[in-house]
């Protein structure tokens, strides 16, 4: 049986039709821009979700240390590295993330 979607470029894909008021920003962009802007946000969205969640767990994780009297060294340190290490991750290649 064959995968629904169709293959492009970068592998197999699928199409999601989504509903937006009228007024939301996606439609300030010229019509054959849209889907590519609309993409892009879901993107950042991800990103920015799972950026959330490691957050919350570190801090979860510091809260637990602090309450069994434990000390963090150099917090802002190890926070930077991590803070760059993310960044470089999180870049987005528009030529790689948008051929379709």
């Amino acid at each position: 049986m064959r995968p629904s979607g169709r293959k492009g470029k970068g592998g197999h894909i699928k199409s999601l039709h989504i509903k937006l008021p009228v007024d939301h920003p996606v439609f300030s962009f010229p019509e054959g821009e849209r889907s590519r802007v609309a993409r892009e946000w879901l993107e950042q969205g991800r990103q920015v979700t799972k950026a959330m969640q490691e957050l919350k767990q570190e801090l979860q994780e510091i809260k637990e240390i602090l309450k069994k009297g434990g000390k963090i060294e150099k917090p802002n340190q190890v926070l930077e590295q991590r803070h760059d290490t993310e960044c470089q991750n999180a870049t987005i290649d528009p030529a790689v993330f948008l051929k379709i």
